[in-house]
């Protein structure tokens, strides 16, 4: 009865033993992926943003202190997916065509300016208060990708995996404006947002998008 009872208490050490290091075990390899997504996205930022010149320069035109280097991981977040059928309707006689970005794999287009710019029959064109990414898809869907309202807007965008694609823009936050990057995970839903250092109150919200959407007279 003394030998059972000693086995039965060698057996619940020995299964919280392995409980414990399987816990443990999991937990790192949580940690492990965790870190290895970070490296990864931080390779993706790098290359991303080295590839939009025209946008790095105008944030040092605002603050010669910019460094495209200094921006940093902020937060990860998932979101809702949300789609509804819509074909593109972004034409090539629109002026927004020269701007469609083309999944890499043929998968569909994505505009991240024709939310945010209206351009009248009659009249100037303007701006909207918020921004949204579009992802047209060759299903027939449009799904929304990112989304801010007027404290926030979106310049740029590049595809730097056929699953994620970059966005540059810049939030208004307490101090005043800063330049923002969202990296996008399409399949997983989830973007990563970047945030960098640089603060400057001397800041149109319209005027990197004056620049880029020359073939618009605003």
């Amino acid at each position: 009865m003394i030998k059972l009872k000693h086995l039965f208490i060698f057996l619940c050490f020995l299964f919280l033993l392995v409980g414990c290091g399987s816990e443990k075990s999991s937990e790192v390899s949580l940690l492990d992926n965790i870190l290895e997504e970070r490296e990864e996205e931080r390779i993706w930022l790098e290359s991303g943003v080295q590839q939009l010149p025209v946008w790095t320069s105008y944030w040092k035109e605002l603050d010669p202190g910019f460094r495209q280097e200094d921006f940093s991981f902020e937060r990860s977040e998932l979101f809702e997916e949300l789609e509804w059928p819509e074909e593109n309707y972004i034409t090539e006689d629109s002026p927004f065509f020269p701007y469609l970005l083309p999944q890499p794999e043929g998968e569909g287009m994505v505009d991240i300016y024709s939310y945010k710019v209206f351009v009248p029959a009659e009249g100037r064109p303007g701006f909207q208060p918020d921004s949204e990414v579009i992802y047209f898809k060759e299903n027939g869907l449009r799904e929304r990708l990112l989304f801010v309202g007027p404290s926030g807007g979106f310049d740029e965008a590049l595809w730097i995996s056929p699953d994620h694609l970059l966005v540059a823009g810049y939030f208004e936050e307490e101090e005043s404006f800063t330049p923002k990057i969202w990296i996008i995970d399409v399949l997983q839903k989830r973007y990563s947002i970047f945030k960098h250092p640089i603060f400057t109150t001397n800041f149109d919200r319209h005027g990197y998008l004056k620049r880029k959407l020359s073939n618009i007279d605003f």
